[in-house]
């Protein structure tokens, strides 16, 4: 399952900084791993956005609650899931196995 997940930053943005490197570690970790796609800062400065891929909601928690950001509470987050039905040949496809690749 592939969720779009929305971070909101829930403390002033110096609180937010000071667990941005561990936030960051906790990214690359899982970029590593195969269940963040992809992940970055919103325009408004308000958050982020994190494209990741898990087995199901109970395994994007415990993913989730690594965060240093969410550790901290420091943000907060909402996941919306997608099973992919159509995607871009470009994209991998042990991340969208079911859908059709045009």
């Amino acid at each position: 399952m592939i969720y779009a997940i929305l971070l909101t930053y829930t403390r002033p943005i110096e609180e937010v900084n000071q667990h941005l490197e561990p936030h960051k570690a906790w990214l690359v970790e899982n970029v590593r791993q195969g269940r963040v796609i992809f992940a970055g800062p919103l325009e408004s400065k308000t958050g982020g956005m994190v494209l990741a891929c898990c087995a199901d909601r109970d395994a994007l928690d415990a993913m989730m609650a690594e965060d240093a950001f969410i550790l901290h509470k420091v943000a907060s987050y909402q996941a919306h899931a997608c099973a992919p039905a159509l995607a871009s040949a470009e994209f991998p496809a042990h991340w969208a196995s079911d859908a059709k690749f045009i």
